[in-house]
């Protein structure tokens, strides 16, 4: 049975075609999803998770501290505070080198583990990330000052730890989803959920809620672990714990690559299976089955298809069987083999 084609069959056929076209358009989207998500990354950071930003009344903002290998940076600039208190660093600047430096082992990670496409763009995200975020703390903008202060007064903490959450969850799900990644600890979450074919940001909290112990206990320690300083630095891990939870729940919001779905039809095509596996790269289980109501011969199929092929799959069985009965059912871990789309 014949299925007409769509759009987005028809434009992929003809990029097909046109490879030069094809390869253009790819790299392109690419580097403009890189661009955008060291964007994200860099402002959430330099506005509500580091401000270097002197408040009216003379006062410093409190850090947050950051996910990933920016969180990481942090937690060394810190370390070294504590060892050598009497050296004054530039810590915008340390935190952009020590963030360069520390994603170093984490790309040839992702070179040999996932792909050296993914690799090469990771790469180009992390130099976007530092040189962005030397940038906007070299070049402060007024407007920027002006943010901050307002967020300073209106929410605080919490109103920063919200922001700078949905900031770098944004960059890190448009990253995977342009098969590329912020870099740092998000590749090594990025390559276990491959692994284990399951959502990346449950691994993501964990790497960064280690982080965010680590920031409390150092900077715990440079208080001389006052009561004053050890309140102060377990208030600012409270609202750490609440950026990573709001983090995770941005990612696995957007990056939907490993979601995936059972999809149960009930038809009275038997053919419709074959049309199924001819347009999706899954296979299916038939069973044979007789409606309670009618007493006619039903086949009923199961297939499990990925969360980005779902409207595909449905497209296909209306055209095929408009009076199909279909029931999706989201599931949350896939064991056994199915295929998934490689990163190049």
């Amino acid at each position: 049975m014949k299925r007409r084609k769509g759009f987005r069959e028809r434009s992929e056929g003809w990029l097909y075609s046109h490879p030069a076209a094809a390869a253009i358009l790819d790299h392109g989207y690419t580097l403009f999803m890189s661009t955008v998500s060291a964007l994200f990354f860099a402002f959430g950071f330099v506005t509500f998770l580091a401000p270097s930003v002197t408040l009216a009344d003379g006062s410093v903002l409190h850090r947050i501290v950051a996910g990933g290998m920016s969180g990481v940076s942090q937690v060394l600039t810190l370390a070294f505070e504590v060892v050598f208190p009497g050296i004054t660093i530039n810590e915008s600047l340390a935190f952009s080198v020590l963030y360069f430096i520390l994603n170093v082992p984490v790309l040839i990670l992702a070179w040999f583990g996932i792909g050296k496409r993914f690799a090469v763009y990771t790469l180009i995200n992390v130099a976007s990330v530092s040189l962005l975020n030397s940038l906007l703390n070299l070049v402060p903008l007024e407007w920027m000052r002006t943010m901050v202060a307002f967020f300073n007064t209106n929410g605080g903490m919490l109103c920063r730890a919200l922001f700078a959450g949905v900031c770098t969850g944004l960059s890190t799900a448009l990253a995977f989803k342009a098969d590329l990644s912020p870099g740092g600890l998000d590749v090594i979450a990025y390559y276990i959920a491959l692994k284990k074919s399951t959502m990346a940001g449950k691994y993501s909290m964990v790497l960064n809620a280690t982080v965010a112990v680590c920031f409390f206990l150092l900077s715990s320690t440079k208080g001389g672990w006052e009561y004053n300083s050890v309140v102060e630095s377990f208030a600012s891990m409270f609202f750490t714990g609440l950026y990573i939870l709001v983090t995770k729940l941005v990612i696995d919001a957007i990056n939907i690559r490993n979601k995936k779905y059972k999809v149960e039809v009930v038809t009275s095509i038997p053919d419709l299976a074959t049309v199924l596996i001819d347009s999706l790269p899954h296979g299916a289980t038939i069973l044979n089955g007789k409606g309670a109501f009618s007493g006619k011969d039903k086949t009923i199929i199961t297939m499990v298809v990925a969360s980005f092929e779902l409207n595909d799959t449905i497209a296909v069985i209306r055209e095929t069987d408009p009076q199909a009965f279909v029931e999706v059912t989201s599931l949350v871990q896939v064991y056994g083999r199915f295929f998934v789309r490689p990163v190049k």
